[in-house]
């Protein structure tokens, strides 16, 4: 059994570790605090003629916190498939929402898991992703549901026609500040793909923000939404925050 655990807090990465060994005490386990220690990551590791890794390194599991450093721009799912690492994937996350477990799923994660997740079911759910499973906790696999139900519609309420609703100036309850940034893009005209190539976001979870922030700003469109916006004073503070 050969599992690779990949975390940039260290007190954490340990515990993961520990986790993981007693699971399975005669693996071989190796710990990265950075996707730049991968071995492919160094330029004494050269790429094939095609550009594909030249060489793979296959693990039984691997276990991956969601935001490491050397994933600047990318997502770390495809840097370990750059750098050659092939094997199932369970990330273990301190994020808790949807959105971001709609993310992990889609860039190819088998299991999605916040760190809150107790130690007995992250060690089964850790099982079941080396076995050949996948692993989802209830209330977020509820939540995920719930945005499906959602996006069906996600395209006609963006571009839908009719009199504004009640209820101008302030948000209902506050923009995250992702919704910020998605925001000041509305305000540009930008597209779902070009926000999201910004970003660094898949289109269909720049359509779930979106949508949000029309809901918040009580908004029948795009248009209507960015007025509000500049109403209630929110659009400066959200291109701040995009361009920082």
């Amino acid at each position: 059994m050969k599992i690779l655990v990949a975390d940039d807090h260290p007190l954490f990465r340990d515990a993961l570790e520990l986790s993981v060994r007693q699971a399975w005490p005669d693996a071989e386990i190796g710990c990265i605090g950075s996707l730049l220690e991968l071995p492919a990551a160094s330029a004494s590791v050269p790429a094939s003629a095609d550009g594909s890794p030249a060489m793979l390194f296959r693990y039984d599991l691997i276990v991956l916190d969601w935001r490491m450093p050397g994933a600047e721009g990318s997502n770390p799912i495809a840097v370990l498939r750059q750098a050659g690492v092939q094997g199932p994937v369970a990330v273990v996350t301190g994020a808790e929402d949807a959105l971001t477990a709609l993310e992990v799923l889609r860039c190819g994660a088998e299991a999605f898991l916040p760190k809150t997740t107790p130690r007995r079911i992250l060690a089964q759910a850790l099982r079941l992703v080396a076995e050949g499973g996948s692993f989802v906790p209830k209330c977020v696999a509820l939540d995920l549901l719930h945005m499906t139900d959602l996006s069906l519609d996600i395209d006609e309420a963006e571009e839908a026609d009719g009199p504004p609703l009640e209820g101008e100036g302030a948000p209902s309850s506050p923009l995250t500040d992702r919704e910020q940034q998605v925001l000041s893009m509305l305000a540009t005209g930008a597209t779902n793909k070009e926000i999201g190539r910004h970003l660094s976001l898949q289109e269909v979870t720049v359509k779930l923000h979106t949508r949000r922030i029309l809901r918040k700003l009580g908004a029948r469109n795009r248009t209507d939404a960015v007025r509000r916006a500049q109403q209630a004073g929110l659009l400066s503070r959200s291109l701040d925050e995009a361009s920082s």
